[in-house]
């Protein structure tokens, strides 16, 4: 088995050839989005495994992104872990671990503070027990039931009935005093830098959101993102909140994938507004990931979000991180310390 960087377009066909060829396709559009045109020419830590039996063809893959973080008010370097995959002829041989440990070496070479991420359930034994992983459990799943008869289709034993039920559709409004100027779909430039500045300075350990990483982010193929914001009377950004709608997990469901403001009313009302577009689009329920200790909690709180149990969970994902950086350990191995939003997950 040999390795080979994954570091040209040429090579993302036989990318493409090992997720299709088990069971996780890929289009040629989304691994150029993700793998050449990241807005970090340095992010791509992306090693492959080659066997000499296929033909041009991989038999595992392990990549990283590195991407600025925010620490304790300071920019670091950090990377997230994404594409990991070992066809079944290549499991058993310890290749998972080989080609972790390649990239590993070389992000601590490039001066990279961590790597985290959000193994699957099939992968997670791999990360906290063969690569040094410190498990951060559990991810901050948030709902808001906006239909009666999705929610209560995915519980045991009522299922059987749901259908026999009314269908009730119920969505808080929270009310304001005086002309607010919401935009929708405002561009996100120097105003939204300005807006996020001031909301990071409330954050231990998070992805630097700023707009160079939301654009880039935002032009994932294949996806309708969507935005609505607040303004102040000089047209400064106070509040934006960014969404998505989609099919899955059996019915139309929303994602609150970043909400940003500088008041807790203002945050609430602009998540509101959002929720009330998703609403008005036949949204079953919508899904947020937000700690309880994140400086945005009291806006999905006022709108009556709720913690989502660990067993009514559509996909078994585990959150954690593996630290290079010995001087960060301590704020990094505490969750009470991160800051996480569907703009950390690579799913959505």
């Amino acid at each position: 088995m040999n390795n080979k960087w994954i570091d040209n377009e040429q090579d993302l066909h036989l990318v493409k050839q090992l997720f299709n060829n088990n069971d996780s396709p890929r289009t040629l559009q989304h691994l150029k989005w993700q793998y050449i045109e990241s807005y970090s020419q340095k992010g791509r830590l992306i090693l492959g495994g080659v066997d000499p039996s296929l033909i041009n063809g991989l038999t595992g893959i392990y990549a990283v992104f590195q991407n600025r973080f925010m620490s304790n008010g300071k920019v670091v370097t950090g990377s997230q872990s994404l594409d990991t995959l070992v066809a079944p002829e290549g499991r058993g041989k310890g290749l998972f671990n080989k080609l972790a440990s390649q990239v590993y070496k070389e992000a601590e070479d490039r001066n990279i503070a961590f790597v985290y991420g959000f193994p699957n359930g099939n992968s997670a034994h791999g990360f906290f027990n063969k690569l040094d992983w410190i498990n951060l459990d559990p991810i901050p799943f948030l709902v808001l039931p906006l239909r009666s008869h999705y929610i209560l289709s995915k519980l045991p034993i009522i299922n059987k009935i749901s259908s026999f039920l009314p269908n009730i559709t119920y969505l808080k409004r929270i009310k304001h005093k005086g002309n607010l100027n919401i935009v929708k779909n405002i561009d996100i430039d120097s105003n939204y830098d300005k807006l996020w500045q001031n909301f990071s300075k409330k954050i231990n350990i998070g992805l630097v959101r700023d707009a160079e990483y939301i654009n880039w982010r935002l032009s994932r193929p294949e996806e309708d993102y969507q935005n609505i914001a607040i303004c102040n009377s000089a047209g400064e950004m106070q509040a934006i909140c960014i969404y998505s709608l989609k099919e899955k997990h059996g019915g139309l469901i929303g994602y609150i994938m970043e909400l940003i403001y500088l008041e807790d009313k203002l945050g609430s009302i602009v998540l509101n507004k959002a929720l009330q577009y998703l609403k008005n689009n036949n949204c079953d329920a919508v899904l947020a990931w937000n700690f309880d200790h994140s400086p945005n909690h009291a806006a999905y709180k006022a709108n009556g979000f709720l913690p989502l149990p660990e067993k009514v969970r559509p996909i078994e994902l585990h959150f954690g991180v593996r630290v290079f950086n010995k001087e960060l350990k301590n704020i990094l191995k505490d969750r009470n310390n991160w800051y996480l939003s569907y703009f950390d997950s690579d799913t959505v």
